[in-house]
């Protein structure tokens, strides 16, 4: 069984928050959405170490952020499209403002980067997620889970080789 076709029915979230909630400090955030993750998941989370990481493309100021990575068993019939419903919901509950800024500070950001072997690319939503082979605070907590041996549906490259080809600009830490 290749590592890919192991996670085949795993959905992959990513996790962010920079800014305090109702829930608490960005550490309770992304606690609150490990949690809320693990009501919507038919088996057991995977979950990567928590990242301190710099803001991408962010306005300026935008505080740093603390990422991480869950991988979740989708109810039977779930969609990425019916995923994504729950994902903002989710983030809506932990106090999660859209002003339409692009990469602003926020509560609680959750991200759907695969959805097993599924492609989607509709107005909403993109899977795999367009820009996740480009980032640090994607590719490092995804190779927590899946090791850096493991590729993007539809990319040749594996995640430790993308990981070298991002430049030292984006920092990140383990917690």
């Amino acid at each position: 069984m290749t590592q890919a076709s192991a996670y085949s029915n795993h959905a992959f979230v990513a996790l962010g928050s920079n800014l305090p909630s109702g829930a608490g400090d960005p550490v309770e955030n992304i606690d609150f959405a490990l949690k809320a993750l693990a009501d919507i998941s038919v088996a057991s989370l995977k979950v990567s170490s928590v990242y301190s990481t710099s803001p991408v493309d962010s306005p300026p100021g935008t505080p740093d952020f603390l990422n991480a990575m869950a991988a979740l068993v989708p109810l039977e019939n779930e969609t990425p499209h019916s995923l994504l419903n729950k994902l903002q919901h989710i983030e809506n509950s932990a106090g999660r403002k859209r002003s339409g800024i692009r990469n602003e500070a926020r509560t609680l950001d959750l991200d759907l980067i695969l959805f097993g072997e599924v492609f989607v690319d509709t107005p909403t939503l993109v899977v795999p997620h367009p820009r996740a082979h480009e980032r640090k605070f994607v590719l490092e907590p995804l190779i927590d889970i899946v090791g850096e041996d493991f590729c993007f549906p539809g990319r040749n490259e594996t995640l430790g080789e993308l990981l070298e080809g991002i430049g030292e600009e984006q920092v990140i830490r383990r917690k």
